[in-house]
């Protein structure tokens, strides 16, 4: 007779990890998102020298890309709600990839002008659908970190990799004429669009190398995820609502208008204020871009930790107000600064602090958007581009007629501005009402 054997406890399987192969995904694309804007920045005193651009004419170029970038907003958003991330990200990453090649190419202002436009076409569309993989992919308990890890800390490392990459290495080092330059960073982006297209799916039980206990893990019972033959949505009408959702386009514009002159000015405020050359210029105009990606990332991990103690309402209006707020006296400060060198070193400081709204907005629309997160980004978004719009011409015709002076204080003021907007911003008031919901049936 055979002893009888005890029951072995089954152990649960061990989750697979490819959300972080996802998270990677989402990352490099952010930076390679801000990697190729902000080499616009770079070259941006080299063109004005070798085609005779006025300041005012330049501030006009950068509202040629924030124009279009405006416009195509909530359409790259309700692509992303309609046909997918996996489809929209890899179209529009080769699309603006090509857009960097032709900057290199044009020689007179109209034809900068066009491309420009097309670059900010391009461009729309990225972060309403990084926004929606991000929250297709990770569960709310660590969603604002991964937001502003991907959101914040990519993108401002990508933007201060241009400086370093560009302005310090192919240039100055290597001596590479900036058109060169621009073919490098196109073709690095064409290449990266492929392997997005072959590695990213737009929900996680689709996917063929995630089992069931990392679907489980990540929160397959949200709705959000589950597969659907009809989803109906419209935004909420309510005064609460639109009260809501018209602070957060408020804070947006403020914001984004404000932050140009880290994107368009530094690098020429640097050579024209400071006297650096192209190598000292690009080391310095990344310090503050380093800080923010600093504060994005940290911002993260601050909202997380605050919506646990104290809830949605709080974190998200305790970090936003503070972090505007503070930046806006550190922008006045580093202008006080004679030595350049400690005028970035403050700049980074309040590029960290007002930076770390960034994931905080974004949680925010995740937190009230539900299913039509990509429009609704889409809407903030927009409302941002055309503040970064104003921006352009009005900082150009600012620095040209007053002085690199006002132009910091504008900027300071703005700052406040879109702080108090967080006094009215709402994260636990929703400005979606899902009208019809059909989940898919499947039959044997």
């Amino acid at each position: 007779m055979s002893e009888p054997t005890s029951k072995q406890p089954v152990t649960p399987p061990t989750p697979t990890r490819i959300r972080w192969l996802v998270f990677g995904l989402a990352c490099t694309t952010s930076w390679f998102l801000y990697l190729h804007r902000y080499s616009w920045g770079v070259i941006k005193p080299t063109v004005k020298v070798t085609y005779g651009f006025s300041d005012s004419q330049l501030g006009w170029l950068d509202s040629a890309f924030n124009a279009s970038y405006a416009i195509f907003q909530i359409p790259g958003g309700l692509l992303g709600d309609l046909l997918g991330p996996a489809m929209v990200l890899p179209v529009i990453i080769f699309g603006w990839s090509i857009c960097v090649v032709a900057t290199g190419v044009v020689s007179h202002g109209w034809s900068f002008a066009a491309v420009r436009t097309l670059f900010g076409l391009a461009q729309a569309g990225a972060y309403s659908n990084l926004s929606k993989v991000t929250q297709i992919w990770f569960p709310l308990s660590v969603r604002t970190t991964v937001q502003g890890l991907v959101g914040s800390f990519s993108g401002r490392a990508g933007g201060a990799s241009a400086a370093l990459l560009v302005g310090s290495l192919l240039v100055g080092w290597l001596g590479m004429p900036w058109q060169q330059a621009m073919f490098w960073l196109a073709g690095a982006g064409c290449l990266f669009a492929g392997v997005f297209r072959l590695l990213f799916y737009d929900n996680p039980m689709l996917h063929p190398w995630v089992n069931q206990a990392e679907c489980s893990l990540i929160g397959t019972g949200e709705s959000l995820h589950q597969p659907v033959d009809e989803i109906k949505t419209c935004f909420d009408r309510s005064p609460r609502a639109i009260l809501n959702i018209s602070f957060l386009m408020l804070h947006a514009f403020a914001s984004a208008g404000a932050d140009m002159l880290y994107l368009y000015w530094i690098p020429l405020f640097l050579q024209e204020s400071k006297g650096f050359n192209s190598i000292e210029m690009g080391i310095f105009a990344s310090l503050p871009l380093w800080g923010g990606a600093a504060g994005g990332a940290f911002a993260g991990f601050l909202n997380d930790l605050l919506i646990r103690v104290k809830g949605k309402r709080f974190a998200r209006t305790a970090v936003g107000f503070t972090g505007k707020l503070s930046a806006s006296l550190l922008v006045l400060v580093s202008f006080s600064l004679e030595d350049g060198r400690w005028a970035m070193i403050t700049l980074a400081a309040a590029k960290f602090l007002t930076d770390w709204s960034l994931p905080t907005v974004w949680g925010t629309i995740t937190d009230i958007a539900g299913p039509a997160a990509g429009r609704v980004f889409g809407t903030v978004n927009m409302s941002g581009s055309i503040g970064a719009f104003f921006a352009g011409p009005v900082l150009g015709n600012i620095k040209e007629h007053f002085g690199w002076s006002k132009l910091f204080h504008t900027v300071s003021a703005t700052y406040v501005f879109s702080a108090l907007c967080w006094i009215v911003i709402d994260a636990t008031q929703t400005v979606i009402v899902v009208t019809k919901y059909s989940p898919k049936r499947y039959t044997d």
